[in-house]
């Protein structure tokens, strides 16, 4: 029986494999041919859906990146009532996803791939530069905004300054990754996010500044 082309799904597979491979690489080192031996697909099936390297990874951070960020933090803040509660929620969400694929896959931990991406072709590429801004805007917004409507609802202090804090909750995130990808460890990322978590207890209008 002849094989039905899916065009989609071997899309979504040479995506998969090249995130997997950029995340475990970085972009500069990451194999083409790894890709496609991960991927199960000929040269050719990716040359027809990309037409080089730099496409694919730009695809990389607007198929699965923005996505990604839109799954974890823009829809949980807009569909929360605490923005509190919900940002505490996302950390320890995000600190059990981490802890569970380093147990599974016994893979070293290699930081964030966004950070990855930003630190090593953010100086190099326009396209990566200009794609890696957007996405942090993304997410320093859903939690500006989020934080912005729990001050009109008085679950969070009036004296704080909102895009400030999504600055350094970001910050938090993206830094603690890097750290561990050094130490190879995931230790000094719980530290941050536990860190986060009790200063998004201070956020709350029931405390005094």
């Amino acid at each position: 029986m002849p094989r039905v082309r899916d065009p989609k799904r071997t899309r979504r597979k040479i995506l998969e494999a090249s995130y997997r491979e950029f995340y475990r690489h970085g972009f500069q080192g990451g194999s083409i041919n790894r890709i496609v031996e991960a991927a199960g697909i000929t040269k050719g099936a990716l040359f027809h859906h990309f037409a080089g390297k730099n496409e694919l990874g730009y695809a990389v951070l607007d198929e699965l990146m923005v996505p990604a960020i839109k799954n974890w933090w823009v829809e949980p803040l807009e569909k929360g009532e605490d923005p509190l509660g919900t940002l505490r929620d996302i950390l320890q969400r995000f600190l059990k996803r981490v802890e569970g694929e380093v147990a599974e896959t016994g893979f070293l931990f290699n930081g964030s791939p966004i950070c990855n991406f930003a630190v090593e072709m953010s100086p190099l590429d326009e396209g990566f530069r200009t794609r890696l801004c957007s996405i942090y805007e993304i997410w320093c917004k859903s939690i500006r905004d989020a934080l912005e409507r729990g001050q009109e609802k008085s679950i969070v202090r009036s004296d704080i300054d909102p895009s400030d804090e999504a600055s350094f909750l970001v910050a938090i995130m993206e830094g603690g990754a890097s750290v561990g990808k050094v130490d190879q460890d995931i230790t000094f990322l719980r530290a941050c996010i536990h860190t986060g978590q009790n200063h998004l207890d201070s956020l709350s209008a029931s405390r005094t500044p």
